[in-house]
């Protein structure tokens, strides 16, 4: 199993910019407090990320830099046109989105009824026999009382 001495480069980043659980912060001062070296290490890199974030403070970019980096990566980019780009255009739009989600289902449904046969005849002719209403056999009794009132 690693110590922290082992691994203090990771321990001492990772305390740097506060990614340590109190317990873990805990056992690396602790360690810090025991072993020189490791002191040594710690105050090696404090001192270098002070020194970095106050170079590094004073070396922004200016405010056109963003533009200046946009407009070069356009300029690199040739302009689409024609159909391409209304295509492109149009299926940014969310209804567009969803018609030509819609238009595949529909096209994948058409196509897997013509691979297997099946079409929407029998459908109809099943709700068609459903809405009719059979009339139920009367029972023979019934007939010949019936027959004999008459």
């Amino acid at each position: 199993m690693a110590t922290i001495h082992d691994e203090i480069d990771s321990w001492l980043a990772a305390d740097i910019h506060g990614e340590l659980s109190e317990d873990e912060r805990s056992a690396l001062h602790a360690h810090i407090v025991d072993c020189a070296a490791c002191r040594k290490a710690h105050q090696e890199n404090k001192v270098m990320n002070k020194m970095l974030e106050e170079t590094l403070a004073q070396e922004k970019p200016d405010p056109a830099f963003e533009q200046r980096m946009l407009s070069g990566f356009r300029n690199r980019i040739p302009e689409r046109s024609g159909l391409v780009k209304l295509l492109v255009d149009l299926m940014r739009l969310r209804a567009v989105q969803i018609t030509a989600v819609t238009a595949i289902l529909v096209g994948l449904v058409q196509m897997g009824r013509m691979i297997t046969g099946e079409n929407a005849t029998p459908l109809r002719d099943r709700e068609r026999y459903a809405q009719v209403e059979v009339a139920a056999p009367q029972p023979p009794e019934s007939r010949r009382s019936s027959g004999r009132s008459g």
